[in-house]
């Protein structure tokens, strides 16, 4: 899906139809991947061995410090990383939430915060096609993350250029590594998320289409069921 308009209209009906399959439950992404513990230890990531999305292309997982580091109204955060191979995994963009569930922003942070390979934008970028790819079935969190890298392709852009330029402003005659590996460098980047405005002024543009065949019949059903 090329058209950037359409490409938003049609992730923004399938995350509406998934808020509202959340509402319905009583429900966001971070009950469903916190499940029944009893107590939430900080620094503890949940799942414990990663949420796996998209055809295990995609893997992220959730966890809260005892300090905020990333955004004063935030609850905890999600990391997201992509398959690159070799059974490694590239670090994409955190994602921070607030105490009812709800996305505050996405943020990219230095090399050292999450380990794992340095891969520049472009190559994170390509790779935002496979999380986009009819996997089966997968649950409310997973489908809700994917929906969400989607419909704010162009943020993370923003970001994820940005945070390159940010860790070349910081080399200051070191080498990347050396950059890479500072601790005093933790937050690269951020991009503020509003999700209902950003729903809202998509969907007023672009209405519920009438059915039609193709490309569009996803869509068409995800929009019959609102």
């Amino acid at each position: 899906m090329h058209n950037p308009t359409e490409h938003s209209a049609y992730w923004s009906h399938r995350l509406l139809v998934i808020v509202q399959e959340m509402a319905a439950q009583k429900t966001n992404a971070v009950l469903e991947v916190l499940g029944n513990i009893r107590h939430l230890e900080t620094e503890q990531p949940y799942p414990e061995s990663g949420l796996r999305f998209a055809g295990d292309q995609w893997r992220t997982f959730y966890h809260c410090h005892k300090s905020t580091s990333t955004h004063p109204n935030e609850h905890g955060h999600f990391h997201i990383f992509t398959a690159i191979g070799n059974q490694a995994w590239a670090h994409v963009a955190g994602l921070s939430i607030d105490i009812e569930g709800q996305p505050l922003q996405w943020f990219a942070v230095n090399r050292w915060v999450t380990d794992g390979p340095w891969l520049e934008k472009d190559r994170l970028l390509a790779q935002l096609g496979t999380a986009a790819a009819d996997t089966g079935e997968q649950g409310l969190p997973e489908r809700w993350l994917v929906a969400l890298l989607q419909l704010y392709h162009d943020s993370l852009t923003g970001l994820l250029t940005e945070r390159d330029t940010q860790i070349q402003l910081k080399l200051k005659g070191r080498s990347l590594v050396e950059t890479l590996d500072d601790r005093d460098i933790y937050t690269l980047a951020t991009q503020s998320i509003d999700l209902q405005s950003m729903l809202e002024n998509t969907l007023l543009q672009n209405p519920c289409p009438d059915a039609e065949p193709g490309r569009h019949a996803e869509r068409n059903r995800a929009c019959n069921s609102i």
